[in-house]
């Protein structure tokens, strides 16, 4: 039988496709691993060049089924009511606060506090709903802000002293990026002169980001405290660690390398071992930092061309006992000793300092100030 015209030129094409086919394939896949290859060597070098991909942290937190409350974990872990009261009143404070910079406009204030530095609109409303909590308060006794730096009289029957930096990162706040308020209490007994940051009955912190969280020091470790829905606070992390080793530094007042060649060393020690730096030139989300990555460090030593900036009761005390209650470490930049061991003995007492994961808290305190 012959195959009609049409049908049997329809199988010399089939067969045509055949014998391509094979050849064809084969150098579509050797093609196809020689451009995988290529790609793969080109983000390789691209890593080697950049190294981006590995030096980013992102968080490991889970999210929860159920958080605890502040009032919850206060009843757990601050035996003392009182001492429950006053951080209650200072939280509402920061809800206050977080209020108030959301619709703020950052414009010089036209006034200067007593350091010289000057104000901004923003800071006298924070620093004035400070002060409103502790006069509203039955518990402050004496009462000091970084704005106005001596110790007010508030109620003679008050239990507590409280100081505070109303709004840290005045110079970065007009960006719109994260500050803070940094808060330490101390107990009547001790007050304020003459203590150390160690006799503090607890210390908080909060940052104002796109959301607003507070770190508070407890009877048994660091917690953080998260502003939700209703401004009511839910606790989003417990019982904070910090690692000893870290990755991430923030280098402060790097003028002072110049003068000192053992911070330069240490900065490129750093940069040479591929550390990821995380700074913004703002104490709180610069420190605060190493409770959310769990690790961290912060240096700002200091030289005679670059002196110290930093106030100790109203800056490194807070944050240097939150830092060591959850594992980390201080140093004071002058002995190596512990930052929370230092004497306050004026209001405007300013001091060296380097906080964080301890064994870069030891390796500062090694290269920068010789101390082992």
């Amino acid at each position: 039988t012959i195959a009609p015209p049409i049908t049997g030129m329809l199988r010399i094409l089939a067969l045509f496709a055949l014998a391509l086919a094979a050849p064809c394939s084969g150098f579509n896949a050797a093609a196809g691993r020689r451009s995988r290859v290529a790609r793969n060597s080109a983000a390789v070098r691209m890593e080697d060049a950049y190294g981006a991909s590995h030096t980013s942290f992102y968080t490991s937190e889970e999210k929860k089924d159920k958080y605890e409350t502040l009032q919850e974990i206060l009843d757990m872990a601050c035996k003392d009511k009182d001492l429950q009261a006053i951080i209650k009143e200072q939280m509402q404070a920061c809800v206050k606060i977080t209020e108030a910079l959301r619709t703020a406009l950052v414009t010089v204030e036209g006034s200067s506090n007593t350091f010289g530095d000057v104000q901004l609109t923003v800071d006298v409303i924070a620093d004035k709903l400070m002060f409103e909590a502790c006069y509203d308060s039955e518990l402050v006794f004496e009462a000091a802000s970084e704005e106005e730096p001596e110790l007010k009289p508030i109620k003679e029957s008050g239990k507590y002293v409280i100081c505070w930096d109303p709004l840290d990162g005045s110079s970065i706040v007009d960006n719109n990026w994260a500050v803070g308020t940094m808060i330490g209490i101390w107990g009547k007994e001790t007050g304020l002169l003459g203590a150390t940051g160690r006799d503090q009955v607890t210390s908080l912190v909060a940052l104002y980001g796109p959301r607003t969280t507070v770190l508070v020091a407890l009877d048994d470790g660091t917690y953080e405290f998260t502003l939700g829905e209703g401004n009511q606070w839910i606790a989003s992390r417990t019982k904070i660690q910090i690692d000893k080793d870290a990755k991430i530094f923030a280098p402060a007042n790097m003028r002072a390398a110049q003068d000192l060649p053992g911070y330069k060393a240490l900065l490129d020690h750093w940069m040479e071992n591929r550390y990821t730096l995380r700074y913004s030139g703002g104490l709180v989300p610069d420190v605060y930092q190493q409770f959310t990555k769990r690790q961290g460090v912060f240096s700002n030593p200091t030289s005679e061309a670059a002196p110290a900036k930093l106030r100790l009761a109203f800056e490194a005390a807070p944050f240097a006992l939150l830092v060591e209650k959850a594992g980390g470490k201080t140093s004071d930049g002058v002995t190596g000793g512990s930052i929370l061991d230092v004497k306050i003995t004026g209001i405007d007492q300013r001091t060296a300092l380097c906080i964080g994961s301890a064994n870069e808290v030891d390796r500062f305190n090694d290269m920068v100030l010789g101390k082992k």
